[in-house]
């Protein structure tokens, strides 16, 4: 398992972009089951950065934007399968907010999003 990119939800992508470091734009693209746009940028590492900018209400991140404005989101790390990723779930007590569900940002690789007991939001790229 490792680190592998840090998600951010942000009003707009194009406005946020003029104000970041990155080293170069990976991906960007409209994902309809997550109902926003998605950008990924290489971070001069082997980490990348992940702005969100939801699209409308039904988006799963609308209303945090809607609370907290521009922000820090989550930690995403790559897990080899669904049985690593089921395994740290377990290990850390994380509570399932969504079954994996393929992501358009990452090649329709399954992403599944998790809550640690502290509320932060952890996302797995299954690599499988």
């Amino acid at each position: 398992m490792r680190l592998h990119h840090s998600g951010f939800i942000v009003e707009d992508i194009d406005a946020w972009e003029k104000q970041m470091l990155f080293e170069e734009k990976v991906n960007d693209v409209t994902d309809p089951i997550q109902n926003a746009r998605l950008t990924l940028y290489k971070n001069f590492s082997d980490s990348y950065i992940e702005l969100i900018q939801p699209l409308n209400e039904q988006s799963f991140t609308w209303n945090s934007l809607q609370k907290f404005g521009n922000h820090f989101n989550h930690f995403c790390y790559t897990v080899s399968s669904l049985q690593e990723m089921e395994k740290v779930a377990v290990e850390n007590k994380l509570i399932q907010v969504l079954a994996p569900v393929p992501a358009v940002l990452f090649n329709n690789k399954n992403v599944a999003f998790y809550y640690s007991r502290n509320k932060q939001v952890v996302e797995f790229l299954i690599e499988e």
